[in-house]
């Protein structure tokens, strides 16, 4: 007997998927030595430690003695924008640049009398970012934003002003506190901190935030986001989404007569005793258009996003604040990146932008 040829195993995807890969497009996982040069992420870096030294002078040198700093401010901001973009530990970080020179020279980093790069260590790392503290990666995140404004990568013309809630990792946490928790989490009070937003909605990109302890109120914030916006970054915007916390006559009042914007607001009336001065009834569809602040807060809180910025392993208001502008400012980065590439269809999408995964890479 002819024995019957045999035919292919290989897997064969259905139709949809095709379709489905043809709408969504190929993704860029783009290096990090590939992201450095594009973006010119070096410089930008050594922008924002002057403008923060210019705002925070640093603290006075030491006197004769001790080991001198080899390593400048500019190369350890990039280094922690790095292991921010891609989820790495310190011990991480410093073998990935040992056993990738080009991107330690990239970055910055010395060489010795026998010309092999310097990089620091895991510990050197940690305690270098502890003594500079939040202002280099506070002036960053701006610097980073205010670039994303001369591209056109952000707008500003319709904004969302949110807050949301990032756990202690400790209870003994001094800076901490204990604060009511969102409706549709599971316990009624929460310990850590709150982070005021000011969103882009056209972008999905942050625009500005403050860090405060769980137990202060939202209401206090909005006013100071806009203003700061307006005047860093020149930002006039025509809509202004709020949610009921917000609510007050005279912050509605400044948003329609200083900044010339409409303020959209869901109104509480058991909240309000003065009903004489009613808001315009807004439509679900437009009190709808908020969902993109939640949406942003799930990229970047959620346990499963690629930054997971809910419960920090850190201590401090000031270990808080840095990793939340080094978060905020990688997303930033991860939009320039794909606006750069000719990719608008990426800008919210990290874990496609960025090359977590290096099959493609290697060969």
């Amino acid at each position: 007997m002819v024995p019957i040829p045999c035919v292919s195993t290989a897997p064969v995807p259905p139709p949809a998927y095709h379709r489905a890969q043809a709408k969504v497009g190929s993704a860029l996982h783009l290096d990090a030595l590939t992201l450095i040069t594009r973006l010119h992420l070096l410089a930008l870096c050594r922008l924002a430690v002057r403008l923060a030294q210019r705002r925070c002078p640093p603290p006075l040198p030491a006197g004769p003695g001790g080991r001198p700093r080899i390593y400048t401010e500019e190369s350890l901001l990039l280094i922690a924008l790095l292991r921010t973009l891609w989820r790495l530990s310190y011990q991480d970080m410093h073998d990935w640049l040992v056993g990738w020179p080009t991107l330690a020279r990239v970055c910055g980093l010395p060489c010795d009398r026998q010309g092999r790069v310097r990089v620091p260590s895991p510990a050197q790392q940690c305690k270098r970012a502890q003594r500079v503290g939040a202002p280099p990666a506070e002036t960053l995140f701006v610097v980073l934003v205010q670039l994303a404004r001369h591209t056109h990568l952000v707008g500003g013309r319709d904004v969302i002003v949110d807050s949301a809630p990032i756990l202690a990792w400790r209870r003994t946490d001094p800076d901490a506190a204990v604060g009511h928790a969102p409706h549709h989490h599971p316990r009624p009070l929460l310990r850590g901190y709150r982070v005021h937003t000011l969103l882009c909605r056209g972008s999905g990109l942050p625009l500005l935030f403050f860090l405060s302890p769980a137990n202060v109120h939202d209401a206090p914030f909005a006013r100071p986001l806009l203003e700061l916006a307006w005047r860093w970054y020149g930002l006039r915007p025509r809509v202004v989404r709020l949610d009921a916390g917000y609510w007050g006559l005279r912050l509605i009042a400044w948003i329609h007569t200083t900044l010339g914007a409409v303020a959209v607001v869901p109104w509480n009336p058991k909240r309000q005793k003065n009903r004489t001065c009613l808001p315009p009834t807004w439509t679900a569809e437009e009190l709808g258009k908020r969902a993109g602040i939640e949406r942003f807060f799930g990229r970047v809180f959620s346990l499963f996003s690629p930054f997971r910025l809910q419960r920090p392993p850190l201590t401090g208001w000031t270990a808080v604040e840095t990793r939340v502008a080094l978060t905020y400012a990688a997303t930033v980065v991860v939009g320039l990146a794909a606006q750069h590439a000719g990719r608008p269809d990426l800008i919210r999408s990290p874990t496609r932008v960025l090359a977590h995964t290096w099959e493609g890479l290697l060969q």
